[in-house]
């Protein structure tokens, strides 16, 4: 796929595709019961959410995320896995985080209760990435 690779440049998004992207965003949050879902590109930089959460949370939590992401990528490439890992998984005491890479440019984070069943999430994780990944391969063959 065109999106997995590196693309260096920054486009503007259509109303079109950050309206799909924010649906997707709003059923994932309904099907897994998630606090917060977020959609920021590669910098940090938060593109859009849904959930509860104030805007400098937002930033700070998108920011380190991506840090996160890029750390772990050159794990990955340590380990030989030179594409990266596609998926993260963290655990916390009253709640975890799993993040999904959308190419390399891009990123998915659900912060969800521990309530919440880790298998059905993932379900749902990995059916958002590739959503998510169609309608920006879209957005960037109409570009």
């Amino acid at each position: 796929m065109e999106l997995a690779k590196k693309s260096g440049y920054q486009f503007m998004l259509s109303t079109e595709a950050f309206n799909e992207i924010a649906s997707v965003l709003r059923e994932l949050e309904a099907a897994t019961r998630a606090e917060l879902t977020f959609f920021c590109d590669a910098n940090g930089i938060p593109i859009t959410h849904s959930g509860k959460v104030n805007d400098s949370d937002l930033a700070s939590i998108s920011t380190l995320t991506a840090a996160n992401f890029a750390a772990t990528r050159e794990i990955a490439k340590t380990l030989g896995e030179d594409e990266g890992f596609q998926f993260l998984f963290l655990e916390g005491k009253e709640r975890n985080m799993y993040f999904g890479n959308i190419g390399f440019d891009y990123l998915l984070t659900i912060v969800f209760s521990k309530s919440v069943a880790l298998g059905m999430l993932r379900i749902y994780a990995n059916r958002a990435v590739k959503q998510l990944a169609k309608i920006l391969q879209h957005a960037h063959e109409k570009e």
